[in-house]
């Protein structure tokens, strides 16, 4: 009988304490910066603390960092539903008008279910029965369940890194992609720069900014203008079809989205052309 394959998590945590990290669990309430150190709620101190404590972050509002506006924000609900049928374990992504720009997906498991889910900006005024009725909407008859809704702070409200000793990463950064929700790939990125810089002690949050720069900058303002450009259905339908008509332009919209791609004369010159 085969094993089912050890949840990614528990290997990066396996491999981590492997290599001498120290796991301490602790519900974090107050973070104090020194000159030469930070404070954990008086129990820990340590050089610089790494901030990867989600979208509710405690240690960014602890430094006096406030949360992304209503219109850098999107709440999504996601849960587990039996795979849609005749979908052969393709992914399925539904957009709609309704409440543009609002999306719903079905991503199959490879074990007869599928993450499912349906997400929308805060500022369209959804709440929870909102979101449970734009999945249904967009994916008639779905049984999901375990249904939990979630913050997403988009990167285009993204924070400024300081200087100092407390360094943010991850969905704590606002590190959303503002075109499709997806933060892993920022996370694990933004976490091992982190990781990098936090040597460098009292420098690091500065060392760290300039890493985050040099790798994500450019990519992070192609994806804000992708993300203003997409409020308007016309444009995403055009950018749609020319990705449907090109795997090049496929590739370089999943790139954009998914990962650190950028806007490519390709695409706009391919999406232009469908709009007239």
């Amino acid at each position: 009988m085969s094993r089912a394959p050890t949840p990614i998590p528990d290997r990066l945590l396996t491999a981590a304490l492997a290599s001498g990290a120290e796991l301490r669990r602790h519900v974090v309430r107050r973070v104090t910066v020194r000159p030469d150190h930070v404070e954990v709620d008086g129990s820990f101190t340590a050089a610089v603390v790494v901030a990867a404590d989600g979208a509710e972050s405690v240690v960014r509002r602890a430094i006096g960092l406030g949360p992304n506006r209503d219109d850098q924000l999107a709440i999504a609900i996601r849960g587990y539903a039996p795979a849609l049928p005749g979908t052969d374990g393709v992914q399925v992504i539904l957009t709609t008008e309704q409440r543009w720009p609002a999306y719903a997906w079905s991503f199959p498991l490879g074990d007869g279910r599928a993450n499912v889910g349906y997400g929308e900006l805060v500022s369209g005024g959804v709440n929870r029965e909102g979101l449970l009725a734009g999945l249904q909407r967009l994916l008639p008859g779905v049984e999901a369940r375990e249904l939990k809704a979630h913050r997403l702070p988009l990167s285009t409200g993204r924070p400024r890194q300081r200087d100092g000793r407390v360094l943010l990463a991850g969905d704590a950064a606002s590190l959303i992609n503002p075109l499709t929700g997806e933060g892993i790939f920022y996370a694990v990125l933004s976490g091992a720069l982190a990781g990098g810089a936090a040597v460098r002690g009292g420098d690091a949050g500065a060392v760290y900014r300039r890493a985050l720069h040099l790798r994500l900058g450019r990519h992070l303002r192609h994806s804000s203008t992708a993300s203003w450009a997409s409020r308007l259905p016309t444009v995403m339908d055009a950018v749609f079809r020319a990705a449907g008509d090109d795997q090049r332009v496929f590739d370089d919209v999943v790139d954009l989205g998914l990962a650190d791609g950028r806007l490519t004369a390709r695409t706009l010159t391919a999406a232009a052309r469908r709009l007239r």
